[in-house]
């Protein structure tokens, strides 16, 4: 690792929060001190990286993104805020050229000694094993689809997140929860909720009102109420619908609020093990519930280059280096699923501090 891809890692991804994704964006853009690429050639470059994005008006998003919410926040204390008044290349140098007056300061206090890696390796970097990502720099490889989401969503349809389980569709529900206020064309409150917590038809208007912080009615007051709103409603798990105490006419209220209109009270991205049609057999003589109104998203596991660069990403701030033939063991082994890759990576990073602590 060189120099300055040492202080972007330790110092600027660090301090800023930069998504995974975004720090390969990032480097891909400012490769050294002296150089920035344009939007055409980081695109160019995801045949070779598949975490960067496939177009130049994506990576432009992304740089949208980067430049006003990870660093604009601490920047404007620096005086560096007018940068969003310039054009796209025009923000690209003057930023470049704050980042190596940083640089030049961080080579200051390194005694112009040239880091290779971070001296502390105790900490295993592979968690979460179980949870939901909520951290959103933790986040990796699902750019693209979370850009696709948005796509869907702006186009004014809902979207079905359909996947096998712990596939990483909560996560990528919270982080459509957390961006959703930047990334909408048309403003919208996000409204989570954890159906797997839900346990029949009442408790979901209570916990639905509760969280939209408006009495809780059901039928056409309702309706009456959430007409007034604009609300993206984000379900979790929603095959849990299936249960007893959920009735059809639930799912038939929610697809009437958010279908039949150009603007209506709700948009839905719910996740799903099972496609909607299999998932809810009382609606098969008729049209689904979600029929028409969700466009299915496939959750798909990841392929080798994603894997390859979640463990590089996740290894980079340390002192262990997996071997190529580990590598593919766990590519095989995974077959993909972030998870189960987790736990594989977990338990061979172990070993290897273990070995490391018997040789001090």
């Amino acid at each position: 690792m060189s120099s300055w891809q040492t202080f972007l890692v330790m110092d600027v991804f660090r301090q800023y929060g930069l998504s995974p994704t975004e720090q390969e964006i990032f480097l891909a853009k400012f490769p050294d001190e002296n150089t920035v690429n344009n939007n055409n050639q980081v695109a160019d470059q995801s045949l070779e990286n598949k975490q960067l994005p496939d177009t130049a008006e994506t990576v432009r998003r992304q740089m949208w993104t980067i430049y006003n919410w990870r660093f604009a926040p601490q920047q404007d204390r620096e005086g560096f805020l007018e940068f969003n008044h310039k054009s796209s290349r025009s923000k690209d140098i003057k930023f470049l050229a704050w980042l190596k007056n940083k640089y030049s300061q961080w080579l200051e206090t390194q005694n112009y000694k040239i880091v290779d890696s971070v001296p502390t390796y105790t900490d295993n970097p592979f968690t979460p094993l179980n949870d939901i990502i909520t951290d959103q720099h933790l986040l990796y490889g699902r750019e693209r689809d979370i850009t696709r989401i948005f796509e869907t969503l702006n186009s004014g349809s809902s979207v079905a997140l359909i996947g096998e389980k712990k596939i990483g569709k909560s996560s990528l529900l919270q982080a459509i929860y957390q961006q959703a206020q930047h990334r909408l064309l048309k403003p919208r409150k996000a409204i989570y909720l954890n159906l797997s917590l839900i346990f029949n038809d009442d408790d979901f208007y209570d916990e639905l009102c509760e969280k939209v912080q408006m009495p809780v009615e059901r039928g056409r007051q309702l309706i009456r109420n959430l007409q007034q709103q604009q609300l993206l409603l984000l379900l979790d798990e929603v095959e849990q619908m299936t249960w007893k105490g959920f009735t059809r006419d639930l799912r038939q209220q929610l697809r009437g609020l958010a279908d039949g209109q150009a603007n209506p009270p709700l948009r839905l991205v719910i996740t799903a093990s099972e496609h909607l049609d299999i998932l809810f057999p009382d609606s098969r003589d008729n049209p689904s519930p979600f029929q028409g109104v969700c466009i299915e998203e496939i959750i798909q596991p990841w392929d080798e280059n994603i894997v390859r660069g979640f463990i590089r990403s996740r290894l980079m701030n340390t002192q262990v280096s997996f071997t190529e033939e580990e590598i593919i063991q766990l590519i095989k082994e995974s077959c993909g699923h972030p998870q189960r890759l987790m736990y594989s990576c977990h338990r061979i990073y172990s070993r290897y501090i273990q070995t490391m602590e018997t040789q001090l």
